[in-house]
């Protein structure tokens, strides 16, 4: 019923507009029922029509570069911007949105000079230190970005995304117990942000308060059922003292995304303790076939391969590994011990040559 209302309400709006009846308003009107209905391109392209039409107002613009953006144009929604730019130099919400597209595109040393900008035409706009904060976090500036988000907070004390990127910050900067008290006041303000709670639980359980750690990862994956990380930070919480749990957790982290790698290779570890390795094995595999370069779920790979009686290919898995990290005496050691289970002893006595001019190479067999 509601779609068939909003149909009804375009072809109103439509023959209107075919009668030239249609005015800012219902223009806005007609370019939301677009919007509503999936019509990205078309509400954009009216909008647009508008502001060629008469004096364009700042509305209209807005609505028409958010339009573009929303349908993926980001061409046009540029080129709207710049050719009215002229009239809306003056206000801090063009400047804001042009710093929005520009770090949309990656560009976040433009987004930070467009933020800067509508920060001195509106120096107590909340929403301007905000995004420039952002736009110096994404530069990796954190202290100067944690300066921003707290003059954001004391023009609006309510804007819980300002009080979490005070706590990320500090996070960033080393200092975890002062990151807590942050994330503790983002709670204060909206006790259901699940990124305070997401963030929290990562924290405790660095801090070795694995039960605080539990009860904010559960809660934010309350929250956010599909958070990927709040279910790997809730393993970790539990891994030492209950791996059956910890298990759960990891196969939930990859089931809301496969791409977790950090919960694969924990999986593999798991499946690894318990001498589970072919188990093991096809977590690490699938590390490795994701991502190549990382090189602790290669050794591990190579090491349940020659655990599970595949010597050749440990010596293969090994071998790729030495090629990125040709001084891992572990390598070595481990890939002369996959030599002598196949009987070639020489290649075997160089691999233990190699090890033993690097040194130490037998603990943390099973990492």
């Amino acid at each position: 019923m509601a779609k068939r209302r909003l149909q009804e309400s375009i072809a109103t709006l439509e023959e209107r507009l075919s009668r030239g009846e249609i005015d800012r308003e219902a223009a806005l009107d007609l370019a939301a029922a677009y919007r509503l209905a999936g019509r990205l391109r078309d509400a954009a392209e009216l909008l647009a029509s508008r502001l060629e039409a008469g004096d364009p107002d700042w509305e209209t613009c807005r609505a028409c570069v958010e339009c573009y953006h929303d349908a993926g144009q980001m061409e046009p929604a540029v080129e709207v911007l710049n050719r009215w730019a002229s009239f809306f130099r003056d206000r801090a919400e063009f400047w804001m949105l042009r710093g929005f597209l520009l770090e949309v595109m990656g560009d976040w040393e433009g987004a930070l000079g467009e933020h800067n900008l509508a920060r001195q035409i509106a120096p107590h706009m909340a929403e301007a230190h905000y995004r420039h904060g952002v736009a110096l976090m994404h530069l990796g500036r954190y202290d100067e970005a944690l300066g921003d988000f707290l003059k954001t907070l004391r023009l609006r004390p309510s804007l819980v995304r300002s009080q979490v990127n005070v706590g990320l910050c500090l996070e960033a900067l080393g200092r975890p117990k002062e990151a807590v008290i942050a994330f503790e006041k983002a709670l204060a303000i909206d006790p259901e942000c699940s990124d305070a709670h997401l963030n929290l639980g990562a924290l405790y359980g660095e801090l070795g308060q694995q039960a605080l750690a539990l009860e904010h990862c559960e809660q934010a994956m309350v929250l956010d059922p599909g958070s990927s990380e709040a279910a790997y930070n809730a393993a970790l919480a539990v891994v030492e003292r209950d791996p059956d749990q910890a298990v759960r957790y990891l196969k939930r982290a990859v089931a809301a995304d496969p791409e977790n790698l950090d919960a694969l290779h924990r999986l593999g570890m798991v499946a690894q303790q318990r001498g589970r390795w072919e188990t093991a094995a096809g977590y690490f595999r699938r590390v490795v076939e994701r991502d190549p370069e990382r090189s602790e779920s290669l050794f591990a790979l190579a090491v349940c391969y020659g655990k599970s009686e595949r010597s050749a290919e440990a010596i293969e898995t090994f071998h790729a590994l030495l090629e990125r990290d040709p001084g891992n005496a572990k390598a070595w050691f481990y890939l002369g011990v996959a030599y002598d289970k196949m009987g070639r002893s020489e290649e075997a006595r160089e691999a233990y040559r190699r090890a033993d001019e690097m040194g130490p190479a037998r603990s943390g067999e099973d990492s």
